[in-house]
């Protein structure tokens, strides 16, 4: 188990369903942010493949929708 994991467990009292729910709150929030941060032109990629991964898949959906 490596340390990431080890934190969530202990934050959820060894409730693995919710340090699970923590981990993926933490992601969601964090993915909003780069997100964000994109959207502003915070975020630089050396090539198109690596800003694609930041983006997300539903995010690249929205955004080929439009152009």
């Amino acid at each position: 188990m490596d340390e990431l994991e080890r934190t969530y467990l202990e934050a959820s009292d060894g409730d693995a369903r919710d340090a699970l729910r923590r981990a993926l709150g933490d992601a969601l929030t964090e993915m909003a942010t780069i997100s964000g941060q994109v959207s502003r032109g915070f975020v630089r990629a050396q090539r198109p493949a690596d800003l694609a991964r930041k983006l997300g898949p539903e995010r690249r959906a929205r955004e080929a929708s439009r152009g």
